[in-house]
């Protein structure tokens, strides 16, 4: 509960630091360890898990595959992430669950090295490198989004048997009641420019 908390209080930058850290790094750095340890090489590749990367890949030419990548990346926080946002189970904002799944995925893929793309192996320090400008930005930027929307909550329940009914304990509000602080409008603009970033150094280590 003390996590809820924090990831949920009024103080925007304290968000984003406690869920970047907590649902995005610890997730990404078992997962990878796990996969290295557990899984073979090669293991996500070609599966539905990396279909969309592949797509993104199949353009050919450095602006359509840098546009095409961000608006994958955009397109999927802003759905996913914000979308999820508007539900909350036990105080918990649902993007954080989304954030904590792909943490996981990306931290297996990488650990079995089931890039679409091989370009650095990521089992190298230079492949770590390229991990802080790529994906630990590109993530760093989703967390700031998510964080930052919290407040668009529409449904939220407090039980552990949700569903699509509100009962006597849950709440319900509507579009009219959502308002998003100074902070939080800078956090979303943040988030954005982070994954423009790192949409734009993937596309430049592809070519």
């Amino acid at each position: 509960m003390r996590l809820i908390q924090k990831l949920t209080e009024q103080n925007v930058l304290k968000r984003i630091q406690w869920a970047y850290l907590i649902l995005y790094i610890v997730p990404t750095l078992t997962a990878f360890t796990v996969g290295y340890l557990l899984l073979p090489e090669g293991f996500l590749r070609g599966g539905s898990l990396t279909t969309p990367a592949e797509t993104v890949a199949q353009q050919i030419g450095f602006w359509p595959q840098f546009l095409s990548t961000i608006g994958f990346n955009l397109g999927f926080i802003l759905l996913f992430g914000t979308g999820l946002n508007t539900l909350r189970l036990l105080g918990l904002p649902g993007g954080y669950i989304y954030i904590f799944v792909q943490a996981i995925k990306c931290g297996i893929i990488a650990g079995t090295n089931s890039f679409v793309v091989q370009v650095i192996s990521p089992y190298t320090l230079e492949g770590w490198l390229v991990a802080l400008r790529i994906g630990h930005l590109e993530f760093l930027g989703y967390t700031c989004i998510v964080a930052s929307t919290i407040g668009v909550v529409l449904q939220e329940h407090n039980s552990l048997r949700w569903s699509w009914k509100l009962d006597k304990t849950d709440k319900s509000r509507s579009w009219r009641d959502i308002r998003f602080s100074r902070q939080e409008i800078i956090g979303v603009i943040i988030g954005i420019i982070l994954v423009i970033v790192a949409s734009y150094n993937e596309t430049v280590l592809v070519f």
